[in-house]
């Protein structure tokens, strides 16, 4: 845990900065619309939330889906032609959003994967507006670390398939329980939560953190950790994020894992100009006491793992002037589960991993994206293999 004490404590100066930012609430930024709708159909007035004289309150219906076929379907590793290629509907996401009062809200929601073969709870938490420079936040918590884990509906991405560095180094889409602050000034926004920790006996060399995911489903918490986003803004086509996570990850109190922790820190941009749309990440992985997580699950845990992307695209009818768009894109990313190893451990190769994803996304309206792509993978072997991903995601 003495990392976990450094990292509280950096991350709570972050949190004392935010006493003096102003709120952001993204989540009706996403579905306002909606919720205008809704209030002209019902005949409700953002007055009568505000004087309570609306006994119904204020509810909205938001979501997102996305159908995919990909071939071959493997990609955890390689993957090879003689792999089965699949159709899979991959997610269908519903939320609901409740204002109680023009104070305190409720957000929600239930993913269904896997044509509804799984089901997942996104995310369930309450917004407390304080004042426009500080706010709180408690319940189920979608991660603040990247850029995706917490805005990841199909039409946000060009790629069928979300990228790699955020499923393996990142494990998107990351959940926990827990609560926090968040707010902005101007361009800089926000948000800071204590929550509980990873499991690292549930840590793999190949998917590094991933399985360590407590999902909220009665997760064991004697250990806890802190994590934040700082983002600008404040330029037009200019976005910027870091990202820091510190925690315990020993959270059934393991004898054998006395010393479990993680660390991660993230950078990543974005620059829009025209049709012109570049974006890029950075994320390190560090585990302390990876030779004790390795003993316990009986294989190789990285103690340092890495992964970043660069991406570029094009919106092509821009420069006919239409309403649609119409991107080609490529993007280049790299991945390693195990870039460093506990001494007397050998890593695996094949855990270092690189993709090449080439394709275009159509928008015909913003909110509906048809997608297709190719993978080129190759591993530290120096084997290779691809695939083609087709695919089409919607949100509304």
């Amino acid at each position: 845990m003495r990392h976990t004490i450094a990292g509280a404590g950096a991350l709570l100066a972050v949190m004392c900065w935010g006493f003096a930012a102003g709120a952001e609430d993204t989540v009706e930024q996403r579905i306002g619309r909606l919720e205008e709708e809704v209030g002209r159909l019902s005949g409700t007035t953002r007055a009568d939330i505000a004087d309570g004289a609306s006994e119904a309150g204020r509810l909205s219906w938001h979501g997102y889906g996305e159908l995919h076929y990909n071939n071959p379907k493997t990609a955890s590793k390689v993957p090879k032609g003689s792999d089965p290629a699949a159709m899979d509907m991959h997610r269908m996401v519903w939320g609901l959003s409740y204002q109680f009062n023009d104070r305190i809200s409720a957000h929600t929601e239930v993913d269904f994967e896997h044509a509804a073969r799984d089901m997942e709870l996104e995310f369930a938490y309450l917004d407390f507006a304080i004042t426009p420079a500080f706010n709180f936040r408690a319940g189920s918590l979608l991660m603040p670390v990247g850029p995706l884990n917490e805005f990841h509906e199909p039409p946000l991405f060009y790629s069928v398939e979300r990228p790699y560095v955020q499923a393996y180094i990142i494990p998107t889409t990351w959940q926990e329980g827990g609560a926090g602050v968040f707010g902005s000034l101007g361009g800089l926004k926000y948000r800071v939560y204590l929550v509980s920790g990873l499991d690292a006996a549930k840590f793999t060399p190949d998917q590094g953190l991933r399985g360590g995911r407590g999902k909220v489903n009665n997760a064991p918490s004697e250990d806890l950790a802190v994590v934040g986003r700082l983002e600008y803004v404040g330029l037009p086509g200019v976005d910027l994020g870091l990202s820091a996570y510190q925690g315990g990850a020993n959270p059934n109190r393991n004898a054998a894992l006395t010393d479990a922790d993680v660390g991660i820190w993230e950078a990543d941009a974005r620059l829009r100009f025209g049709g012109l749309d570049l974006r890029g990440m950075v994320a390190t992985v560090a585990v302390d006491a990876a030779d004790q997580i390795s003993a316990v699950t009986m294989t190789t845990i990285g103690d340092q793992m890495l992964g970043w992307y660069v991406e570029a695209g094009y919106d092509v009818l821009r420069l006919l002037g239409r309403d649609q768009s119409l991107v080609p894109f490529v993007r280049y990313e790299a991945f390693d589960t195990q870039r460093s190893v506990p001494a007397g451990l050998t890593a695996d190769p094949t855990n270092d991993r690189t993709v090449t994803t080439a394709g275009v996304a159509y928008y015909p309206i913003p909110d509906v994206a048809i997608k297709g792509d190719w993978e080129g993978w190759k591993d530290g072997t120096g084997d290779r293999g691809g695939r083609v991903n087709l695919g089409v995601g919607y949100q509304f």
